[in-house]
């Protein structure tokens, strides 16, 4: 491959130099501004290959570059995340110097400055917009775009960086790898979405403690009164809202308290509530009444009777037809 050749595929663009200038450029225009302050040749000289897979507006990029080099970002407030394979790979700011190992996950800061260094990296760098992660950030804590901060680069826990190279790991071989699927703008959509949150989980931010404090304005009173109010009215028409008022939280702090301590969603637990109760009236019904399945999955708000038998069937391990003749 030539120095500086780009060869451009319907979502993938290759691209490899061995030019130390040419190779900073790439940086500068694939990820973020630097300020190059030193460049020396590696073991292979200065040679960078790269291969990069855009969806919409975010870019993952497998990165080897073997020069040694120092550089200050320049952030312009997206973000890029990376994930070193190999090589060394040090990221500081102010006193705080994070020492990269591989399989460690970093965000370089979009709003400050920081100091890398690396050498003979190889990477696999995800840069998402700004724009998509206020846009998620807003959509699941009610954040505003302007009030999102980022300030570490290092992940929450071992757990949840993990839990990034998982994600783009799965999306890379079930999405990335299939131009069909990312032509898709539901799963090209989703796949986006997701690998925003997935930032807003791992690495510290604003928007990840608006969910804490969300989730600490709901007490343990509040959430029973709202199971309360589900088990006794399940017959009626719910919806989140009203759900909670009753508990006395704002609806999106109570899906978050739900998420938390229930492991579901306040209508997904209404559903459970009334498949319980339509279980309960097929085993007490007499078919030889004239009751069916039908009128028993409609009185408690199952108009689709195919996904009622199917999430009847995953919970009790029998078709309703099967509980009501037996």
């Amino acid at each position: 491959m030539t120095d500086g050749t780009v060869y451009s595929g319907p979502h993938w663009h290759r691209y490899a130099t061995s030019d130390t200038d040419e190779a900073h450029d790439f940086v500068r225009r694939a990820f973020l501004d630097i300020k190059v302050r030193s460049s020396g040749g590696g073991r292979d000289g200065a040679g960078l290959r790269a291969v990069t897979t855009t969806l919409a507006d975010v870019g993952v990029t497998r990165l080897h570059y073997s020069a040694r080099t120092q550089v200050q970002t320049a952030p312009d407030g997206d973000l890029n995340i990376t994930h070193l394979m190999g090589g060394r790979f040090t990221v500081a700011r102010a006193k705080d110097e994070y020492r990269l190992r591989s399989g460690d996950v970093m965000l370089i800061l979009p709003d400050h400055a920081e100091d890398l260094a690396y050498d003979d990296v190889d990477t696999f760098v995800a840069r998402l917009p700004r724009a998509l992660l206020e846009k998620v950030a807003h959509a699941e804590t009610g954040i505003s775009g302007a009030d999102l901060c980022f300030d570490s680069s290092r992940p929450i826990s071992t757990a949840l960086g993990r839990h990034w190279t998982q994600t783009v790991s799965h999306l890379t071989r079930s999405v990335l790898s299939d131009p069909a699927l990312m032509a898709n703008p539901l799963i090209a959509g989703n796949a986006r979405h997701l690998l925003a949150a997935t930032v807003l989980a791992v690495f510290p931010n604003t928007a990840h403690a608006a969910v804490l404090r969300a989730v600490g304005d709901v007490t343990p009173r509040a959430i029973r009164r709202a199971v309360a109010y589900v088990d006794d009215n399940a017959d009626q028409p719910l919806t989140v809202d009203q759900i909670a008022t009753v508990a006395g939280v704002r609806p999106r702090a109570l899906q978050l308290a739900f998420r938390r301590h229930h492991d579901t969603t306040p209508m997904q637990y209404v559903r459970r509530v009334r498949l319980e109760r339509a279980h309960r009236d097929l085993q007490a019904a007499d078919p030889a009444t004239g009751v069916t399945v039908t009128m028993i999955a409609r009185r408690w708000g199952f108009t689709h009777l195919g996904r009622f038998s199917t999430d009847y069937r995953a919970a009790y391990g029998s078709s309703p037809s099967h509980t009501l003749r037996t």
